[in-house]
């Protein structure tokens, strides 16, 4: 089967896929079910399920993106939102967000002592949040605050937020709260000191997207620019991005960009497209992704890494340590710090396998080159 589009110029038509952090495509794909619940958290009331909510998934899985979603979402049922990545001034990016966007224009009006409740203990900081998020929530619908990237947030604002966002929903303040982040990041978070409230959050581990899924919305896009694609190509296309959110974005732009060259002969996407298209995004994903996930690490930690290679999938780490001539408890410093840097994952006791699309083949291929550096 053929998906067809209209034959136009080259120039009627934007490449329709967006191989950037951050940018939403015009689709997304694969998190419609999380984001039904949201919306229907969000209209359900106070205590639903999805108004807090925690995202943990890989660089590139689409974790910036569907907070965004998520935002919109909430826009369009008549919510104010704010939306920040974490760093050293998390908490003061939140105020001026809130009040920048004229969430909180009445924040200093009508605020009394009946805010603080005197079974709690409210920090000085903490009181002018609760006030300033109150006040905005009650302007509209509710209010949405989602966080980016938390395994950056300072452990004191992340405090501050939980607990006012806990107060104001026990004083049946509309309020709802998504963070996102790498996955141990956000367990450190959720397991931190002080912060058991935000283990309630309802968990979203971002796993990859459906391939027959990434197809047809890849084919989709296609048709809608003009340009007509084979099933067999579009299955071809959706294989290589191993159903990884940027990847999805990578390949499609790459491929797409190919075809368009010779629209104006023919808006039908070749084999040639097709291999040259995944061919770029591969190297692009080398560039963009593996290498900065192995940048800064020690000799050992590749050689951890090239050990782990030798297996298809899982690795067993008394294996590991056995490849590398050490013996097991001498390399568990190693297997720490790259599940810290959330290049490797243990999917259960004893076993890691690595956390990010295709870093296997990309070390074999290069072993020697990067063994090289040291």
């Amino acid at each position: 089967m053929r998906h067809q589009g209209k034959q136009v110029s080259a120039t009627a038509f934007h490449n329709p896929f967006r191989p950037t952090a951050g940018a939403e495509p015009p689709r997304i794909i694969g998190r419609d079910d999380i984001a039904l619940e949201f919306t229907e958290s969000l209209n359900a009331g106070i205590g639903a399920p999805a108004r807090l909510m925690r995202i943990a998934g890989p660089r590139g899985s689409g974790k910036t993106v569907l907070l965004c979603d998520l935002r919109d979402r909430a826009r369009e049922l008549g919510w104010k939102t704010a939306i920040v990545s974490a760093g050293p001034n998390l908490l003061l990016d939140l105020k001026d967000q809130v009040a920048d966007s004229s969430l909180a224009a009445n924040a200093s009006v009508g605020v009394n002592a009946g805010f603080v409740s005197a079974k709690v203990d409210v920090a000085p900081k903490e009181s002018s949040l609760r006030k300033l998020l109150s006040s905005a929530a009650k302007s509209s619908e509710g209010l949405f605050i989602a966080i980016d990237e938390v395994q950056d947030a300072p452990i004191d604002d992340m405090r501050a937020i939980a607990s006012t966002v806990q107060l104001l929903i026990g004083e049946k303040v509309d309020i709802a709260l998504a963070f996102a982040g790498l996955p141990a990041g956000v367990m450190d978070l959720i397991n931190g000191k002080a912060l058991t409230f935000l283990r309630r959050a309802l968990p979203e581990d971002l796993a990859p997207i459906n391939q027959v899924e990434v197809a047809l919305s890849m084919g989709d896009s296609f048709v809608a620019t003009g340009l007509t694609i084979e099933d067999n190509l579009l299955s071809r296309a959706a294989k290589a991005t191993k159903g990884y959110a940027y990847l999805v974005q990578l390949v499609g732009y790459s491929i797409w960009q190919r075809a368009n060259l010779h629209r104006a002969k023919s808006a039908i996407v070749s084999e040639r497209d097709v291999t040259e298209g995944i061919a770029l995004a591969e190297a692009r994903f080398h560039d963009v992704v593996h290498e900065p996930a192995i940048s800064g690490l020690g000799l050992n930690d590749i050689k951890y890494l090239l050990a782990m290679c030798e297996d298809k999938q899982q690795s067993k780490s008394s294996e590991i340590a056995k490849r590398m001539g050490k013996k097991t408890n001498e390399v568990s410093s190693i297997r720490a710090k790259l599940l810290q840097r959330e290049v490797i994952q243990a999917p259960q006791r004893g076993y890691v396998q690595f956390a990010v699309p295709d870093l296997d083949i990309y070390l074999r291929e290069n072993a020697e080159e990067i063994l090289e550096r040291f």
